[in-house]
């Protein structure tokens, strides 16, 4: 067997490298005060803050309402948070509650998406609905004046959705383009996987559905997982900004007191896997 000849290799020396070399050792040292680490000044007295204090109160189906009047800009912000999101998906439905988020904003039962844009734009803001691991939040800013409208308009997505079927295919679409363009990256890639490992038996581990799963879904899945999960016993108001506390009120309990109490939300703690482990992803 021949051996592979190693040779040294010796750089050669030039003017160019020696003047180099003698400019860099020639350079003079930078001025003291340019190297002088400088004091940092001296923290201004902090202000004081007093949280304001607001109301709060539950209704008799079991919404909990936080309102806390704040600022001094005329606008409102009013959220509905129902506790249900990917949580509560099985292991065939990944992605089904962002379905479900979907097609709420897609009108309700007497008003089409477009007529909920226009109303919230009419307000002076919009009207948005936010699908997140266990909590879903359906809400938006307006103009203080429309707070009561605001939460009529609220009430009418959570409770009154059309869930139109015309649209059910063009919003899987959406969710195939963005499942197959995040998984076209590393980092979605690697997080998925360190997920399935960390809770192999909880919906927490399953980050992104495949393209057949989407296809799959249908109108029926999609108004059996909302009637399954939003209710008053999940639900939770909170109300923050230049409002008129009366006035909102009266429409929280008007919109939402007879809203049905629903299945309390699944109690599922994920059980998380430890210790040390590294693995390669191709």
């Amino acid at each position: 067997m021949s051996a592979k000849r190693i040779s040294a290799w010796t750089p050669r020396r030039s003017s160019i490298g020696i003047a180099t070399a003698l400019c860099v050792f020639a350079a003079p040292s930078l001025p003291s005060a340019l190297t002088a680490q400088e004091t940092a000044p001296e923290p201004g007295t902090p202000r004081a803050f007093m949280l304001p204090e607001g109301e709060v109160f539950t209704l008799a189906n079991g919404v909990r309402v936080t309102m806390v009047p704040y600022g001094t800009t005329p606008k409102v912000n009013v959220s509905l948070i129902v506790r249900t999101g990917n949580v509560d998906e099985r292991p065939d439905e990944v992605w089904l509650a962002d379905l479900t988020g979907d097609l709420m904003q897609e009108g309700t039962t007497t008003r089409s998406a477009t007529d909920l844009a226009t109303a919230a734009a009419a307000m002076g803001g919009s009207l948005n609905v936010g699908v997140g691991l266990d909590q879903t939040t359906i809400g938006g800013a307006v103009l203080s004046e429309f707070g009561a409208d605001l939460v009529e308009l609220i009430a009418d997505v959570a409770r009154n959705p059309a869930l139109p079927a015309s649209e059910l295919e063009r919003l899987k679409g959406d969710r195939v383009r963005q499942v197959s363009i995040t998984l076209q990256q590393a980092r979605p890639i690697a997080l998925a996987e360190f997920r399935r490992r960390m809770y192999p038996e909880h919906p927490y581990g399953r980050l992104f559905p495949t393209t057949e799963m989407i296809q799959s879904f249908t109108l029926d899945h999609v108004r059996a997982f909302w009637e399954e999960n939003y209710g008053a016993e999940r639900a939770r108001i909170y109300v923050s900004g230049r409002f008129d506390p009366r006035a909102v009120r009266a429409a929280i309990e008007d919109h939402f007191a007879d809203w049905a109490s629903g299945a309390p939300a699944a109690e599922l703690a994920p059980s998380a896997r430890t210790g040390r482990e590294i693995f390669f992803i191709d």
